[in-house]
């Protein structure tokens, strides 16, 4: 499917992926606080924008390695804030970070960072603050048991019928 068509603007400053069934958010913690971040500033900042419910949503979350990596498409491109470009759709705001801090933990204290200029990941100290920013997901589906009901979509009535 071609990223641009695959990438629904829901016109509230987020990003639905049918595909992938997530919800990104349409600008970075960058373009959101004007500081590079690391892994734990950046699980702060992820923190902060549940509770303030950003986007009526209090489930954000840092992606993982596969789903940073899913946003990747060499075919489009978009400008960071060094103007170069990273390999995003264009429903993404230009001007963020070319990197996103991922929830993949690894050996001696750091984490996996994807790199949108390059489409690779590498790991990165969680203490080191050097131009990382992160990318806020969620998933579109609630996967959870609720009274005996597949709870799809929060916001609708817990009905035992297929949905």
């Amino acid at each position: 499917m071609d990223s641009q068509k695959r990438f629904i603007d829901n016109g509230d400053g987020t990003i639905t992926d049918p595909e992938t069934k997530l919800m990104w958010k349409q600008t970075d913690s960058f373009q959101d606080t004007s500081k590079w971040l690391n892994w734990y500033r950046a699980q702060e900042y992820l923190l902060e924008l549940g509770l303030e419910k950003f986007a009526g949503h209090e489930d954000w979350r840092m992606p993982t390695l596969e789903e940073a990596e899913s946003l990747y498409d060499e075919n489009h491109a978009i400008r960071d804030m060094d103007r170069m470009d990273i390999f995003i759709s264009s429903a993404f705001s230009p001007g963020g970070g070319f990197t996103t801090w991922t929830s993949n933990e690894l050996p001696h204290a750091t984490a996996a960072i994807f790199y949108y200029r390059y489409g690779h990941a590498n790991s990165n100290h969680k203490e080191d603050i050097t131009k990382d920013s992160v990318r806020a997901v969620r998933d579109v589906e609630e996967c959870k048991k609720e009274k005996g009901a597949f709870n799809k979509h929060p916001g609708f009535s817990i009905s035992p019928l297929p949905r």
